[in-house]
């Protein structure tokens, strides 16, 4: 088994504007202390012809302008270092020539998939160079069954998405919680138009019903006849766990399934959720604290909703059960899990830096 320091390793990711310090792309940095970075913070310009002319040939709409300047950031960090492992956190936005570090500078190439079923086929159909990897971590297990269409099973990993339950930690007491506040957080893959469907029918039944949502920017053109309806285009991490301790529910209707550091958060948090059915969710929802609906039935969703609300013990026991069901996706859990895969799947052993 080959020996590997920190600083033989080159971390590749994007800085999300709309997510605060205390997220996955940041721990899976510190897991490492002492290695090689190629992120967006150190871009200052990434928009020109030539990277839009490069990103358009790979004819994968998730690939952008900045998954170019990112693995050329990179390239230049290879002449610079001696790199022998590659690993991209948003493989899926990120890595496509990445496949010349291979190559040229014999590195290992590990990539990282968080997209839907649905987003790997409508954003990724050409998927040549995933066979070019040399191991795919995926956030879900059904992306594994649908990536072993294209790739060698051997090559495929599945690595949960994280969460600080240090940080994302229940009220001190569940009476903190307002009664009558329901929450949807972030905006990938949301259904506005479900989530107005089910707020609209709660108020019916619940005039007291108030909702908030952050990160969500792109919903708001769905409530502009709705003026009580909360936005918050950002919050910073202290802000966010605050909301997830005063909701008494996340409302997280879906257009398609991906794995969701909200939910995660949310669970931590103790908050129980209210969402639809789908494969790369079931990794993560499998507790009495997440009730599932098919994606589009409102009137379910919301009656789920008035039965949790309206019974505090149900409430309790769904809180509980949220935060026992998340600890095994602590952050501590997923490195030891990342770094026994380099193991198992690469024959590398990562050591730590003296």
């Amino acid at each position: 088994m080959q020996k590997l320091s920190h600083q033989n390793m080159l971390l590749i990711g994007r800085n999300w504007s709309t997510r605060g310090n205390n997220n996955d792309f940041e721990h899976f940095l510190n897991f490492f202390p002492g290695s090689i970075s190629s992120t967006s913070k150190e871009l200052n310009s990434f928009d020109n012809r030539f990277f839009r002319c490069v990103k358009n040939k790979t004819l994968n709409s998730c690939y952008s302008s900045l998954s170019v300047a990112l693995e050329y950031n990179a390239f230049i960090k290879f002449i610079n270092h001696d790199i022998k492992l590659v690993h991209y956190w948003f493989g899926d936005h990120d890595y496509y020539y990445g496949y010349w570090f291979k190559r040229i500078f014999g590195a290992k190439i590990v990539i990282n998939l968080f997209f839907s079923l649905e987003e790997l086929q409508r954003r990724m159909p050409n998927k040549f160079h995933l066979q070019n990897a040399d191991l795919i971590t995926c956030s879900g297990k059904a992306q594994l069954e649908y990536l072993k269409q294209f790739i060698d099973k051997k090559k495929l990993a599945y690595l949960p998405l994280g969460v600080d339950t240090n940080f994302f930690t229940l009220p001190k007491n569940n009476n903190y919680r307002d009664k009558d506040l329901i929450i949807c957080i972030g905006n990938n893959r949301r259904d506005y138009k479900i989530l107005k469907k089910v707020y609209l029918r709660l108020k019916s039944i619940k005039p007291n019903i108030k909702l908030k949502l952050a990160g969500s920017e792109p919903g708001k053109s769905f409530f502009t006849d709705l003026p009580e309806v909360e936005f918050f285009p950002f919050l910073d991490d202290l802000k966010f766990r605050k909301l997830y301790r005063k909701a008494s529910l996340l409302v997280l209707p879906l257009l398609e399934g991906g794995s969701s550091q909200t939910l995660n958060e949310a669970l931590a948090c103790g908050l129980p959720i209210i969402t639809n059915k789908f494969p790369n969710l079931s990794d993560y929802t499998k507790t009495n604290a997440v009730i599932q609906h098919t994606p589009g039935d409102y009137i379910g969703m919301s009656d789920t909703c008035l039965e949790v609300l309206d019974n505090k013990k149900k409430h309790l026991e769904m809180s509980n059960a949220a935060r026992r069901h998340i600890l095994k996706f602590d952050f501590v859990n997923i490195k030891d899990k990342l770094i026994n895969i380099y193991s198992d799947y690469l024959d590398l052993n990562i050591v730590v830096d003296n």
